[in-house]
This record gives structure tokens, sequence and C-alpha cells, in this order.
């Protein structure tokens, strides 16, 4: 059901957002071109921004993703094809984004200036208005889209390309997850850029809107400047896509009648 697809989503994020968080720091300050620091304290901050970000978000994604599928499909008994597979995956990634957006903006501006959660929404509320947590949306939705596809759409599809070939579980779940994270995080990668420097600059000093911004960083290095921070973001997608695959198999052979509803993200059927 639907609800167990959210479920799903819910419970994995957590997981990933603890182990990854050092990756979306280090990409933020490559992308904002900030000085990178190892300490702990830096590498975690924003954590608790970061964990209601990607609950929700996951929730959102996997949740949507099984609507978008089922209306793919309509009143027809057949698999997806993998066209309209990923149309549906990019699809609640666009919607999903209306929420990750404003959560994510905080998360940004917490791991800049620092403070608690609530008091970086009342800075953002004092000086910009709830207009202001809309900033960065469309290039939110567009990276989002990616990773949605990469997340519930090619990772499943090459996992089971590579269980097909004998491989096992892990193996084939690795080698999902690599690809996938690789190939949508690098295709994303520009977006996020482009995101992270809007969300990271509310007050307009360097960076505009969405085209304003993308020139700035074309001037700025040309094309290899979109793309600062690729190596996190891949690292990020790739671990993500790992974790969600595997604790989807965990959770199908664990709880079979949830595992019908989840088995949508693990293959054609």
């Amino acid at each position: 059901s639907e609800v167990e697809n959210m479920a799903i989503g819910m419970a994995c994020a957590p997981m990933f957002t603890v182990v990854l968080q050092p990756t979306i720091y280090l990409k933020h300050a490559r992308m904002q071109g900030l000085p990178l620091s190892w300490s702990p304290r830096m590498l975690w901050r924003g954590t608790m921004a970061s964990i209601y970000n990607e609950t929700g978000q996951a929730g959102l994604q996997f949740l949507t993703a099984g609507l978008f599928k089922k209306l793919a499909l309509g009143s027809a008994v057949r698999p997806l094809t993998p066209l309209e597979d990923m149309s549906a995956a990019a699809a609640a990634g666009v919607a999903s984004a209306l929420y990750v957006s404003p959560v994510e903006l905080v998360m940004v501006q917490q791991q800049r200036f620092g403070g608690g959660l609530l008091d970086t929404c009342l800075r953002i509320r004092r000086l910009f208005g709830w207009c202001g947590l809309a900033r960065g949306y469309a290039a939110t939705a567009l990276r989002d889209s990616v990773y949605v596809v990469g997340m519930l759409s090619a990772t499943p599809i090459l996992k089971g390309r590579a269980a097909d070939a004998g491989y096992g579980t892990t193996a084939s779940g690795a080698f999902g997850s690599c690809a996938a994270g690789l190939v949508a995080g690098t295709i994303s990668c520009p977006f996020d850029c482009i995101k992270a420097c809007m969300k990271g600059d509310m007050e307009r000093h360097r960076f505009g809107g969405f085209s304003d911004t993308a020139m700035r960083l074309w001037r700025a290095g040309g094309m290899a400047r979109l793309f600062h921070g690729v190596e996190w973001r891949c690292a990020n997608l790739s671990g993500c896509f790992f974790i969600v695959s595997m604790a989807t198999h965990a959770l199908e052979h664990a709880y079979p009648s949830c595992g019908r509803g989840l088995g949508e993200f693990e293959r054609f059927s």
C-alpha cells in the first residue's frame, strides 16, 4: 500500500542521514567555495535538520512514486515500461521538492552560520519572510527528479540485471547503487550546485535567481565550476541508494505482507 511505501522510506532515512551527513557538509562547502573543515563538529553540523529533511523527503518520494506508477498503469495489469517507471520517479522528485526545498534551505543556513534549528528558522522568517523559504525551489526540483529516478528506478533495474547474471543480493545491490549513484550524482550536480549557492546566499550578495546564479558560476570557472563537489554528491547518492536497497530487501523478507507493497521498487512485476 501507499502507507507501507511511505513507511519504508521514512525508516531508511535516519540511517543513511547519520552515516552520510559528512558528505553533505563537504559537498555544500565545495559548491559554495567555502574552506573545508574535518572537525566532527563541522562534519555533522545540521544533522537534525538533515534527518527531518531526509525522513520527510524519503517518505514523500516513496509515497508519490508509488502513486504515479499506479496512475501510469491505470487499470492495465502489466509491468511498467522503463520509461513509465522513470517518468513516475521523476514526477515524485518534483512533487517532494515542495517539502524538501525549504527544509534544506534551513539546513544549509545552519551549516553556514551555526545556531539551533528553531533559531535558524526564526532568523530566516525575520530577515526574509516566509517567502524566503521558497528560494531555490526550481533547482531543487530538477535535482530531485534525477535523484528519485536513480533511487527508485535505476537502482532496482540495475540490481535486477546483476541478480539475473548470477550475483548475490549484496553484490548486485552494491553494483546497482554505485552505478546509479555515479550517473545520477553527475547529472544532477549542476542543479545541486546552483541550489546550494542560492540557499547559502539568502542576502543575494553574490547570487540572484536561478539563471543569474548559473551564469555567475559559469563565468567563475566554466562547466567545471558547476561540478564542484560532484565527488561528494556521487558518494552520498551511492551510499544512500545502497542502504535503501538493502533495507527494502530485508523488510521484504522480514514482513512478506509489507514486501508486496515494496516490491514495485525492487523489480518490474
